[in-house]
C-alpha cells in the first residue's frame, strides 16, 4: 500500500487543488513571425474545458497553442511535471482541443510544424481571396481580403482561424462555412522590411452572414436581389489591440457594403460592450463625413420621415440609428448648441426606453415605471458621454455659420 501511484491518489484527495489548474492561465497562445513568438491569453475557455474552466489530474500544466502569422498553422504542445492516471475525471488535453483544431494541427514535434509551414510557402500559399480594400494608420499598411470559403484553401484558414472565436467571443459558437451565404474577411499586416520576406501578418477577421430579403409580390419576378449583411463574429488578436485597427477595419468594411446596391442593411449578432463602444464610434466618425447625414436635423423634435429616409440611406439597423441620434443630441446639449434642452433630450431617450420594455414597465404603479426610467436613463447617458470621450463631431451652430458667411462675402469685397 506505500507505491507512488497510490501515494499520489491519496495526496490528490486529501489537497486537489495541487491537481487543479485554471484553464485560462494553462493555455498559452502565441503567433509566430521570423523575429518573435508573441505572447496573449484566451479570455474564456469555458466552451474547450467546461464552466468552471479548470483542468483536474495535472501539475504545472502548460499547453502551447501556436500559430504561423501568415498561413496560421497551429501547433499544439502540452506539457507538465505529474499527472493522475487513475481518476475517471481526468481528461485527455490533446483529445478534448483536438475536437476544435484542423487535422492540419501539428502536436509536439516542433520542427515538423516549422517544416510544415515552409513547405506551403515552398509551394506557393498565397492568401485563398480577392483583395477588397487596403489602408494605413501609423505608417503601416494594411489589406482587408474576402476569403474564398468554396476553396480549399480558403476553408482550411476558417478552419484555423476559428478557434479564437470560442477563445475570445463569449458564447461564440463555430459556424457552417460550407454554407454559402457565409462571408470571411480577414485583416492583414503588411511587411515592407526589406530583409523581409514579405509575408503579411493576419491581424484579426469576421464572419458575415447574407440573409436574403424577401421580395413583396410586386417585385417577385423583379431580377433585384437585396440582402442584409450580419456581423455575427469579430475579432482583432490581442497582440493587435489598442491601436484603433478594429475601428478601421469594421467601417472599411462597411463603406464596401454602402458601395454595394444589393445590400440594404447592415446588422451585428448580439454586439457585445467593447463591440458596441468600437461601433459607436466608428459610425459617429463616418457620419462626421457623411453628404447624407445633416447634424442640423438631429433635434428632440426630429423628423420621422427624415429619420427613416437617412437610416436606409446610411444602411443602419433602427437600434443603432436611434442610439447614434441620441448621443448626438447629448453632443449637442454638452456643448451648449441652442434650442436643445436637457429637458427634451431626456424625454426624447426617455421614449425610446419606454416603447422597449413597454410590456415589463406596463405591471408597475407610476411613481416605480418613472424610478425605473430614470435609472435607466441615466446609466445610458453615462454610458453615452463615456463613448463620446473627446470626440470632435462636425456640427455647427447657426451663428457660426453666419460668422463663416460674413467674412466670406467680406474677402468678396
Amino acid at each position: 500500500m506505500s507505491s507512488a501511484k497510490e501515494q499520489s491518489s491519496v495526496t490528490a484527495a486529501l489537497q486537489p487543488e495541487q491537481w487543479t489548474t485554471s484553464s485560462n492561465e494553462a493555455l498559452k497562445l502565441f503567433v509566430t513571425n521570423p523575429e518573435a513568438a508573441l505572447n496573449f491569453q484566451p479570455t474564456f475557455t469555458y466552451p474547450i474545458f467546461g464552466d468552471a474552466e479548470t483542468i483536474y489530474g495535472y501539475k504545472d500544466l502548460d499547453i502551447f497553442l501556436c500559430f504561423d502569422h501568415y498561413t496560421f498553422k497551429p501547433f499544439l504542445n502540452i506539457k507538465y511535471s505529474a499527472k493522475l492516471t487513475d481518476d475517471p475525471e481526468i481528461i485527455d488535453i490533446k483529445k478534448t482541443i483536438d475536437e476544435f483544431l484542423p487535422k492540419s494541427t501539428i502536436f509536439k514535434d516542433e520542427v515538423k510544424w516549422v517544416d510544415s509551414i515552409k513547405e506551403e510557402k515552398d509551394n506557393g500559399y498565397k492568401i485563398p481571396g480577392k483583395l477588397i480594400d487596403s489602408f494605413s494608420e501609423n505608417d503601416k499598411e494594411y489589406d482587408i481580403y474576402k476569403i474564398d470559403l468554396k476553396s480549399d484553401n480558403g476553408y482550411e484558414l476558417h478552419q484555423r482561424l476559428q478557434i479564437l472565436v470560442l477563445l475570445f467571443i463569449e458564447a461564440g459558437s463555430f459556424i457552417d462555412a460550407k454554407d454559402e451565404l457565409w462571408n470571411l474577411y480577414v485583416l492583414y499586416e503588411k511587411d515592407n522590411k526589406s530583409t523581409s520576406n514579405n509575408e503579411p501578418s493576419i491581424v484579426g477577421f469576421t464572419t458575415a452572414y447574407n440573409y436574403w430579403k424577401y421580395p413583396g409580390a410586386k417585385k417577385f419576378d423583379s431580377t433585384e436581389q437585396e440582402s442584409r449583411i450580419k456581423i455575427s463574429q469579430f475579432i482583432i488578436l490581442p497582440i493587435y489591440q489598442g491601436q484603433g485597427l478594429g475601428q478601421l477595419f469594421y467601417s472599411h468594411l462597411f463603406d464596401k457594403w454602402l458601395a454595394q446596391d444589393d445590400i440594404i442593411e447592415v446588422v451585428v449578432e448580439d454586439p457585445n460592450e467593447s463591440f458596441d463602444d468600437l461601433r459607436d464610434r466608428a459610425d459617429l466618425k463616418r457620419l462626421n463625413t457623411s453628404e447624407q447625414f445633416d447634424f442640423k436635423a438631429v433635434t428632440p423634435k426630429v423628423d420621422k420621415e427624415w429619420v427613416e429616409k437617412t437610416r436606409r440611406a446610411l444602411k443602419l439597423e433602427k437600434r443603432q440609428f436611434a442610439r447614434l441620434l441620441e448621443i448626438i443630441l447629448l453632443y449637442k446639449l454638452k456643448h451648449g448648441y441652442p434650442g436643445i434642452t436637457k429637458r427634451d433630450v431626456r424625454l426624447f431617450i426617455k421614449k425610446r426606453l419606454y416603447d422597449k420594455n413597454k410590456e415589463g414597465l406596463a405591471t408597475l404603479d407610476d411613481n416605480t415605471k418613472k424610478d425605473k426610467l430614470q435609472t435607466a436613463y441615466q446609466a445610458l447617458e453615462d454610458d453615452y458621454y463615456r463613448i463620446l470621450g473627446d470626440l470632435k463631431l462636425n456640427i455647427k451652430r447657426e451663428n457660426d455659420e453666419e460668422e463663416t458667411d460674413t467674412v466670406s462675402k467680406k474677402q468678396k469685397v
